[in-house]
């Protein structure tokens, strides 16, 4: 094993492959001193060990319950709210009283604020049967507010920052007047929908909000250790031993590689936190590692070739993914090997992994045979598949790029899946599948998980 390591994990999928138990099973087995968390505060990473912990992880690393440090680098997005609220379950539900102690948080790091929170969720609710599809903590409104008024961004360096009341009394405003359509005809959003909304207005217009917001901000800084960008050189990167990468969403919502609009403000592929380990000169051996469930999932709106409402019911159960009124319900299907393929291709291709994980297969093995989809039928315009009809990733960036894979992604939904089946018992299953996975990828399956603690996966990576 290389002194230094670092095994970045890139959900292949819609963001909901499995990636919480794939980052605990990492850090146990390997034995890491930190997560490095990337991304945005919205990701529910759930973790079960075998000696009956169970969490859902949102802005601490899945690593934590192995006594793992987490690090959230200047990629993440943080809700200072529910990073409080989720250190107050860790300390008096599983008893980890010193968990600030495990924390630093990179002074770069954007915070979303309840402006930006309530405003994800009306704008969600205005859609009506039009979603966008949102876990409705607000990254998305809170990423695009600092490419608008890059002046009022507020990031962890500010948490107490003297002018921190009139940067968000500013918000405030903002927010009010960009939300005035549906703030002066809530009784257009949907019936259901009216009441819940009043109350995000309410809470959006009360008084004394940006007073308590600030308080509550300037006690994470308290409690929390903010640092430098020098500190992860000098106490993270320069350490031996491993470092896992844990990032939120899949690849298929990326920003520029998603089926817009049905995609994040993020990036989610591994290059961005490649430039910033590159620009921090960092010396050790960095794996690039897959993750994808044995099946297709989805949570809430956007393309899914190979949704089959039929499989829920034998899919999902034991998964810690529940319908909300934010993203919508959860969708799965057979496994969709062209898309993985193309999220593979965006992440720079098969020969830069150096292994996938495959998540829930005992699901699989359970319901005694597994299906899969190699090939889609309608793929043929040539301006977006390629003669083979595979997926064409496009590298652009900006409007013309939101054109086109908003393009991608109707063409898409015209397409049907050519799907192939195996069967077999518990044992030819949990053989063939990885094997199936392995040939048509081109990748070395390294981790596959038959349960959601770590005592059953298994690993050779």
């Amino acid at each position: 094993m290389a002194a230094k390591q670092i095994y970045l994990v890139t959900d292949l999928g819609g963001g909901d492959g499995g990636k919480g138990g794939v980052i605990h099973k990492l850090c146990h087995h390997k034995h890491a001193h930190t997560v490095v968390k990337v991304g945005g505060a919205q990701g529910s990473h759930g973790v079960r060990t075998g000696s009956g912990q169970a969490f859902n992880f949102s802005q601490f690393g899945c690593g934590t319950f192995e006594g793992v440090r987490t690090h959230i680098s200047k990629l993440m997005v943080i809700e200072p709210y529910a990073l409080m609220h989720e250190a107050q379950k860790l300390m008096y539900e599983w008893g980890i009283r010193d968990i600030y102690d495990y924390l630093t948080i990179d002074r770069d790091a954007l915070c979303i604020t309840p402006f930006q929170t309530v405003a994800s969720q009306l704008m969600e609710l205005a859609r009506k049967d039009k979603p966008k599809g949102t876990v409705g903590i607000g990254t998305g409104v809170t990423i695009q507010d600092e490419e608008n008024y890059p002046e009022l961004a507020i990031r962890a360096k500010d948490l107490a920052s003297p002018d921190l009341k009139d940067r968000l009394l500013v918000l405030q405003t903002i927010k009010m007047r960009e939300l005035t359509p549906i703030i002066d005809h809530v009784q257009e959003l949907w019936t259901d929908d009216q009441d819940q909304a009043r109350e995000l207005i309410e809470l959006l217009e009360t008084p004394n909000l940006v007073d308590r917001i600030a308080e509550s901000f300037a006690q994470l800084s308290k409690l929390a250790k903010i640092v430098d960008e020098q500190f992860m050189v000098d106490n993270i990167l320069s350490r031996n031993g491993t470092i896992v990468v844990e990032g939120s969403n899949g690849v298929l919502t990326d920003r520029y590689y998603g089926f817009h609009p049905h995609t994040s403000s993020l990036r989610t592929v591994p290059d961005q936190t490649i430039k910033i380990l590159d620009g921090l000169h960092y010396d050790g051996e960095i794996k690039k590692i897959g993750v994808t469930r044995a099946y297709t999932i989805r949570h809430g709106a956007g393309t899914m070739v190979t949704e089959s409402p039929l499989l829920l019911g034998e899919l999902l159960p034991g998964s810690s993914k529940n319908d909300n009124r934010w993203q919508g319900k959860v969708r799965v299907g057979p496994l969709d090997l062209v898309a993985l393929r193309y999220a593979i291709n965006a992440c720079g291709g098969a020969q830069s992994f150096h292994a996938l994980a495959i998540t829930w297969l005992d699901q699989i093995m359970k319901a005694g045979s597994w299906s899969y989809c190699d090939s889609y039928n309608n793929a043929t315009d040539p301006d977006y598949f390629s003669a083979t009809g595979e997926i064409i990733v496009s590298h652009g960036s900006g409007t013309e790029q939101y054109i086109r894979q908003e393009r991608l992604g109707q063409l898409l939904a015209n397409c049907s899946p050519n799907l192939a089946r195996l069967d077999g018992t518990t044992v030819q299953l949990m053989k063939n599948c990885p094997n199936v996975i392995q040939e048509k990828l081109n990748v070395t399956v390294g981790l596959t998980t038959v349960g959601p603690t770590e005592q059953e996966c298994f690993i050779k990576i």
